[in-house]
This record gives C-alpha cells, sequence and structure tokens, in this order.
C-alpha cells in the first residue's frame, strides 16, 4: 500500500534536494511590469516571462494552461473579484505579452475556479465555477475574438455544490464532463449536501436542460482532477475527509455504468495536507496524468501528521488496488518537505516521461525524469526553476504609509507542454507588502497592514528542464 512506503529512500538533487530558497537571484532578473520579460531569461532558459494581459488593467487569480497539438498555448485564468474571466491564446513559440491574445469573458459573480480543456480539433472548452452557479464556454470560428464565444449558466445550486482542482475535461470525441460535489465549510469538512457528483453532456450543451447529474458518492470528493481513457472511460484523483481529521487521496475509475456509485473502483493512495491557515490556503491538492497506455501517474502533496510531503506515484495495471501502486519521495517529511507551498502539477511529454511543477518558499520549481522515476535507488529526478520569487522587481507602490518591504508570493502553477517538450507554465504572481517601521503614521494616513497588495497571472516558457 503506498502509503506506508515512509521508509523509501528519497530521491534528492545534491543537498538541497528539490527545495529552492526564496531569496534566491534577489534583486535580479525582470522589471516587475505587467507584459515584460525579465531581461536574464535566455540565460537562464526561459523564452517568456511575463504578466498574462486582461486588456484593461484588473487583479486575476490562479491560471491554467494547455497545450493543443499544433503546440499553440491556451490559458484561462479569473478576474479576482467580481466576476468574470479572462481566455488568452498564444502560438507555440509565446514569449511575449504581445503575442497573446486575450478575450474577456463575462460572469455574475466571482469565479472561484476557471477550467479549460482543449479537444482533439484544438478548440478551447471552458467551465467557470462561481459561489452561485456554473458557467460553460465555448466558442467557433476565431477563438481569439469575443464575439466568438458563448457563456451560459448551466446549473444554478444557490452556494450548495462546488467545482475544486481539475474536474473538468473532455471525451476523446470532445464531449464535456465533470466532478461537483457540496460546498465546503472552513476546513472542508462540513457540506450542506455531502455527495459528490458525475455531470456530463453529449449534444446541444449551451442548454442547461442538455447536462444530466448522477450522484456517485455520498462523501465529499474534492480537488477532483478528471481524465479520461482512449475509450472514454473516466479516471480521477480525489481527496476526502476521514474520521480522524485528515484527508486520505486517492485514486478512481469506472469502465461502465459511471452514473451509479456502483460503477466507480477506488485505491487509496495516501494522505494529503491541508493547510487552511496557511499564508495561502493549501488544499488537498493532487494531480494526475495517464500514459498512452492509460497508466495512471499521480503526483501529490502528502502529509505525515502536520508534516508535508511532495511524492510522485505510478501504476501500470490494477491500479484500483493501492498495492500496485510504486512511489518516490521526491521531498520528505521535515524541513525539506515544509518548503512547499501552494499548487502544483503533473504532464506527460510524448515518450511518457513526467514533468512537474510546484510551490517552495514561494518559488516555481520544474522537475523531471526520464526513467527509474519510482526507483529509490537511482537518484533519477532532476531539478530546474520557472522563476525565483527574489528574481522579481518588488513593487515601489505601497498603499500604506510606513510599510517598509514588498514581496512576490509565486504559487499555484499549471504545465503544459510544447511539440518541443518543454513546459509552459502560467502561475499566479502575489505582490505583498508589510513590515511596518513601529514609527506613528502621518496624520490623514493609515498604519501599515501586511497584506496582498495585488495579484496577477504570470506566464513562463522554458527551454530547458534543468535552468538555474
Amino acid at each position: 500500500m503506498m502509503r506506508r512506503i515512509e521508509s523509501a529512500v528519497l530521491a534528492v538533487l545534491c543537498s538541497v534536494g528539490f527545495v529552492a530558497c526564496s531569496a534566491c537571484g534577489s534583486g535580479t532578473g525582470g522589471t516587475g511590469d505587467p507584459g515584460t520579460p525579465s531581461g536574464s531569461d535566455k540565460a537562464v532558459g526561459r523564452l517568456g516571462q511575463f504578466f498574462l494581459p486582461t486588456g484593461t488593467p484588473r487583479n486575476t487569480a490562479n491560471p491554467h494552461v494547455e497545450t493543443d497539438a499544433q503546440g499553440n498555448v491556451h490559458m484561462v485564468y479569473p478576474a479576482y473579484s467580481q466576476g468574470d474571466a479572462y481566455y488568452a491564446w498564444c502560438p507555440a513559440n509565446c514569449t511575449s505579452a504581445d503575442k497573446v491574445k486575450v478575450v474577456h469573458l463575462k460572469t455574475q459573480g466571482t469565479v472561484d475556479n476557471a477550467m479549460l480543456a482543449v479537444g482533439a480539433d484544438g478548440r478551447p472548452q471552458l467551465l467557470l465555477s462561481t459561489y452561485l452557479r456554473v458557467y460553460y464556454a465555448t466558442c467557433t470560428g476565431d477563438c481569439t475574438q469575443e464575439a466568438s464565444w458563448s457563456v451560459t449558466p448551466i446549473l444554478e445550486h444557490k452556494g450548495e455544490r462546488e467545482v475544486s482542482g481539475e474536474a473538468f475535461a473532455l471525451t476523446p470525441d470532445g464531449k464535456p464532463r465533470f466532478v461537483m460535489h457540496g460546498f465546503r465549510s472552513f476546513g472542508g469538512v462540513g457540506s450542506p449536501t455531502r455527495a459528490t457528483f458525475y455531470v456530463e453532456c453529449d449534444a446541444d450543451c449551451q442548454q442547461p436542460a442538455s447536462w444530466r447529474t448522477s450522484q456517485i458518492a455520498n462523501q465529499v470528493w474534492q480537488e477532483v482532477t478528471l481524465r479520461f481513457t482512449r475509450a472514454g472511460q473516466p479516471r480521477l484523483t480525489k481527496s476526502q475527509v476521514q474520521d480522524n481529521g485528515y484527508f486520505m487521496g486517492s485514486y478512481a475509475a469506472c469502465d461502465a455504468d459511471c452514473t451509479s456509485p456502483s460503477g466507480w473502483k477506488e485505491g487509496e493512495l495516501y494522505t494529503t495536507f491541508y493547510g487552511p491557515t496557511e499564508a495561502v490556503r493549501m488544499p488537498p491538492t493532487m494531480s494526475l496524468a495517464l500514459t498512452r497506455q492509460d497508466q495512471p501517474r499521480v503526483l501529490l502533496l502528502g502529509a505525515d501528521k502536520d508534516q508535508r510531503n511532495l511524492i510522485y506515484s505510478e501504476c501500470d495495471a490494477n491500479c484500483t488496488d493501492d498495492s500496485q501502486w510504486r512511489a518516490q519521495f521526491l521531498l520528505p517529511s521535515g524541513p525539506d518537505g515544509n518548503t512547499l507551498r501552494a499548487g502544483l502539477d503533473l504532464a506527460l511529454d510524448a515518450q511518457d516521461r513526467p514533468r512537474i511543477v510546484y510551490t517552495a518558499n514561494w518559488n516555481i520549481l520544474v522537475g523531471s525524469c526520464d526513467k527509474d522515476c519510482t526507483n529509490a535507488d537511482v537518484s533519477s529526478w532532476k531539478l530546474g526553476k520557472v522563476e525565483f520569487s527574489g528574481e522579481m522587481q518588488t513593487d515601489s507602490v505601497i498603499p500604506y504609509n510606513n510599510c517598509t518591504m514588498a514581496s512576490w508570493f509565486l504559487h499555484h502553477p499549471s504545465i503544459a507542454l510544447g511539440k518541443d517538450g518543454m513546459p509552459r507554465v502560467a502561475y499566479r504572481a502575489q505582490d505583498i507588502s508589510g513590515g511596518g517601521s513601529g514609527n506613528t503614521p502621518p496624520p490623514g494616513t493609515s498604519q501599515c497592514v501586511a497584506g496582498p497588495d495585488m495579484t496577477f497571472s504570470r506566464f513562463a516558457q522554458l527551454t530547458t528542464l534543468t535552468a538555474k
């Protein structure tokens, strides 16, 4: 059973393993201006590194990125508050913000989760989850034009349900599906509807009546990653609260009768970390990818009691039997694991080799492995950086009079691979100020209050997996 392999040898790089310090490169690199790549990008293997545009300036939240068969980049990122989201398209060589074409998608209510799937035809489909309803968005014609998009509320749940994680996906023939669960209270435990639902549409999906909702569990399966096999069978990872208050991460599969609980089989993997009191809240996080033979690969933020770790795992057959999984601890519990922050993601290249992104000390890191990826006797994983927060130019406009410092906090990365096999990574950058001098501010001004001043979605295109 995967959750009992705590004695596995750790896969580490040199003496620092998969950790990166928040001060690395401090004071160098980017200009800090939205849309401006860092001046040293080419030297460190990043051709493009910039804030994602919104047309009229606006704060944005956690982005999601995918690529199509031609290598073109598709992204979606929600506005930070008061509704709306943005779809962005960029060519395969996405090196600057002026190459990005952005579309403003309007909603009523703040988009808590913006999800994106790209069909075999290269066309994007979006699911936007707000606190009151779920929107489905598609385009016809030129998807870089706002007039080409239809954004439709397909489900009114009145705050009783929620779509979390990467729970939206397309079948091989392009039909949309998603997993929804009862709305979580603080702590992710209580819900007026302790249930999980499988939601599907086969045609006329801009019509709410075309969507079918089926309850598949009487528990809350949260932070789901949904994927489909070549035969159109759903596979997912999910986290579920246990009686002891901890969250168990599991893999679930359905081969038939997927609208019924009896159609779903699952196997436990490992306890997942939940950090409700972190500077950026950390939900129990897992990421799933399927090989060309439909074999699952999973990256998860694990937990040993209140200590966090980073685990990569594989299974080749009978994967709802948890004894069939093998795993590698990339970061152990303790000082190294406790550098982990919110967000991780997994993608497989054309040879089914894992490429991962994650957050450590508010930096975005990339990890890669070409073989023996769960062999504890071989240090087969390599580490590279996407961006260190200390390389970004700090903000000079601080709203509180006697705040003395400002820093960028990077988190919630999403990864997709280009035709060259190199990562395209989208992530969130929050500018946070604090460190009041202790002096009384001048009359008419406010005392320094630590907190975020602005938040933007950001993008980086890598040309190497091991850039330092």
